[in-house]
């Protein structure tokens, strides 16, 4: 073997390395060649078969689920070095740390490189983004965007390695995962949104933990994230007794599972909660993990004036969308009102349904003024 690249990270990058390689083989290829049986003829001069010479082997983050226990245990030797196989140039991305250890070990380290994915850094120009545009994407929580900014700061420091962990809590639908994608947008990267409401079965502690290889886990989600910004979402809704696999990944930047261990270091971590207060979040989490959270903000309810708007930003832009012809049959109508004089009434208070109501009122209205519905 001539050359091994590790690939850390984001997908995106080991396709991007790869994408001009020629002759190039799978992990799935070489499996199927190592399981051939050759059948013997009786009588027949016995033929050696020649190795399969693989110029360059790409293992996908996805691939190694599909690796035989029997292949895991000593992967150099039972197949990169197997005698039906002549691999000349080997490419990884994120393999488990059980296959990462055995290629170290057995493995010309002369011919290793490995690569990191590399995200945006906090400066001070995306901390003014932040705060500039804050108040008009999430309406009615003017001091939020203040408590992040002072715990972001910190990662300014070149030294620091730990990440920033961020408790939001508040009432569903009063901007708590809003302003989680506003944070990731103003850095310009895609953010990670672990949806913990999911992680409520049988299955939740093999996905914390990690179980087999080839199965869905947190930290293969996150190893291959775009983003240092990660949201865990409802974050109470998972027991408490797996709370305990975060302690090492807020407090060094490192998180670890059966199979990997992933680097999460000036990463910024959203836990949302639906908890109102702080001692509440304290009772229902516990306090260890709660006191490992850089800054806990609390969400206020938002007021009247605050829905108002929101109505208005939300109807401006659906109107926006429509095209000239139905705006055309509609320009005279009394949704906005509608909504105004419901809002004013005590209604919604879970924003989060507001825009599909107003779309579907706007809908209506023109449904109704071509006369396809009464």
């Amino acid at each position: 073997m001539e050359k091994i690249e590790i690939y850390w990270g984001a997908d995106k990058d080991f396709e991007e390395a790869t994408k001009n390689l020629k002759n190039t083989f799978f992990l799935s290829d070489v499996m199927d060649h190592l399981s051939k049986t050759y059948v013997k003829v009786e009588g027949a001069t016995e033929k050696e078969e020649p190795p399969m010479k693989v110029e360059n082997l790409l293992i996908h983050t996805d691939d190694y689920g599909g690796i035989k226990e029997w292949a895991l245990l000593g992967f150099s030797n039972n197949v990169l070095c197997h005698l039906k196989l002549e691999i000349k140039n080997l490419w990884l991305c994120n393999p488990p740390q059980k296959i990462y250890k055995d290629i170290i070990k057995n493995l010309d380290k002369n011919i290793i490189k490995e690569y990191k994915t590399l995200y945006p850094e906090i400066t001070i120009d995306s901390m003014k983004e932040m705060a500039l545009g804050f108040n008009e994407t999430v309406i009615g929580q003017p001091h939020v965007m203040k408590h992040i900014l002072t715990s972001i700061y910190g990662l300014k420091n070149p030294k620091r390695t730990r990440p920033v962990t961020l408790l939001f809590l508040g009432d569903s639908g009063i901007g708590k995962t809003e302003t989680a994608k506003y944070i990731s947008s103003s850095l310009k990267t895609e953010m990670v949104r672990i949806q913990f409401s999911m992680q409520q079965t049988n299955n939740a502690y093999q996905y914390i933990f990690g179980a087999d290889h080839g199965e869905d886990s947190l930290a293969r989600e996150l190893i291959r994230r775009k983003s240092n910004v990660v949201l865990l979402d409802e974050f109470d809704k998972v027991s408490s007794a797996f709370y305990n696999a975060f302690y090492q990944m807020f407090d060094e930047g490192v998180f670890v599972d059966a199979n990997y261990s992933v680097d999460i270091s000036k990463c910024i971590i959203i836990c949302t909660t639906n908890y109102r207060t702080e001692e509440e979040a304290e009772k229902y989490l516990g306090t260890p993990i709660y006191s490992r959270f850089s800054k806990v903000v609390i969400f206020n309810p938002i007021s009247i004036d605050d829905k108002l708007t929101i109505a208005r930003k939300c109807y401006d832009s659906l109107m926006e969308r429509v095209d000239a012809e139905d705006k055309a049959f509609i320009e005279n109508n009394s949704v906005l009102e509608l909504f105004e004089r419901v809002i004013k009434e005590g209604a919604y208070p879970n924003m989060r349904m507001l825009r599909n109501d107003i779309e579907d009122a706007i809908n209506f209205e023109i449904l109704k003024a071509r006369g396809i519905i009464k």
